[in-house]
């Protein structure tokens, strides 16, 4: 028979959903593997939605998504992270935040050009590229997992049409500082370049630090691509809702991809999605506390056991080494699944340099953190 797809081939099945199937029939597991916040979805979006379903709006919701909606998220973008836009021409609400990054790669990229990343980075970037015959160059990231400048500088070529960047980051857990940033955002002005910025966990940040959008910058809105979603933020990642913000020319051939691959987006959630927008995000704010002692908990504990370990600046991941314990990353995860039953992501699932790594989410009860520390240890000593 004729060959299947070469590029969809390229891609191996997702490690994260091997750990579940390891997992699957074990009531002994702790997951420290999936990427999920573990506090309750707001009761305002659950209601959102179920009072769209009783009001019946089980039918196609506009391309773009609902004009409410798409103007909560105008304001939005505006007062929390000072991007000027217009909802009529700037935003698109997509099937999540991995949609939105389909659909920005959609948007700029031919085939045969290239996108710089440090790596390590989430998965999802790398394959992408295959998907849309585009070159992934990995920049590996310095000792303390910020991005390599000198690097970056010295890997752009003719083909470059992007730099991806993902601040607060997972794996790692990095946040760019506003200096790394201006860095970027020079490199991206003076080669002509795009930049898309995933910024879904911009909510999750520690120390002292502050997100900043780069499309708040001067000059850059033009350049850059925006992605988020409703996920972290609000614990409602089976909600399957994010959205992209850029520039008219861009959302106008997204729109088209989106039209002729998926045709729109779950309507009645886009409500539970507009009452989570209106409410008051001071919610957040134990929540977020409970997240910083949940890292420095596990960090220390790391450090007491011999790991090393770069304490993370945001998200809810850490990225320790292994190598301390003559093993790789996989055969860490591979083991102490079978022995503790503790499910951690090999480190080598997010790129090419981190073979002697693992990532740890901590975005669980601290309890159960607690529990699975202790089987860490025990595996290591």
């Amino acid at each position: 028979m004729k060959e299947l797809s070469r590029n969809v081939a390229k891609a191996p099945k997702s490690k994260i959903r091997e750990l579940f199937d390891l997992a699957a029939g074990r009531s002994d597991v702790i997951s420290l593997g999936i990427g999920q916040p573990d506090f309750k979805t707001p009761d305002p979006a659950i209601h959102g939605n179920i009072e769209a379903l009783k009001n019946k709006i089980t039918y196609y919701a506009p391309t773009r998504g609902v004009p409410e909606l798409l103007q909560l998220i105008e304001n939005k973008m505006g007062r929390v992270n000072n991007i000027n836009c217009n909802w009529k021409e700037n935003i698109m609400v997509t099937n999540g935040g991995s949609q939105a990054l389909t659909l920005a790669f959609s948007s700029i990229f031919n085939p045969g050009d290239e996108l710089i990343l440090s790596s390590p980075n989430f998965i999802s970037y790398f394959y992408l590229g295959v998907f849309f015959s585009v070159k992934v160059i990995e920049i590996e990231r310095n000792n303390d997992f910020s991005p390599n400048i000198e690097k970056i500088i010295s890997s752009i070529t003719p083909k470059t049409k992007a730099i991806l960047i993902n601040s607060p980051n997972n794996p790692t857990g990095y946040a760019l500082s506003p200096e790394e940033l201006n860095q970027i955002v020079e490199i991206v002005n003076n080669n002509d370049l795009y930049l898309i910025t995933d910024e879904v966990y911009e909510n999750y940040i520690y120390d002292g630090y502050k997100h900043i959008s780069p499309a708040s910058l001067d000059g850059l809105f033009e350049r850059t691509i925006t992605t988020n979603a409703m996920s972290k933020l609000f614990s409602a990642t089976g909600f399957r809702l994010g959205y992209v913000v850029a520039k008219k020319e861009i959302i106008d051939l997204i729109e088209k991809f989106h039209q002729y691959t998926v045709a729109g987006t779950n309507h009645p959630a886009q409500y539970g999605f507009i009452e989570a927008l209106k409410m008051d995000l001071s919610f957040f704010n134990d929540i977020l506390k409970s997240f910083d002692e949940r890292r420095l908990f596990v960090y220390n504990r790391l450090k007491e056991l011999g790991f090393e370990v770069v304490r993370p600046k945001g998200a809810f991941y850490i990225m320790p080494s292994v190598k301390n314990f003559d093993v790789n990353g996989s055969e860490f995860s591979r083991k102490i699944m079978q022995q503790q039953g503790v499910a951690i992501v090999p480190g080598d699932t997010f790129g090419s340099f981190s073979n002697d790594r693992i990532r740890i989410s901590y975005a669980t009860e601290m309890s159960k953190l607690e529990n699975a520390m202790d089987r860490i240890e025990k595996f290591v000593k």
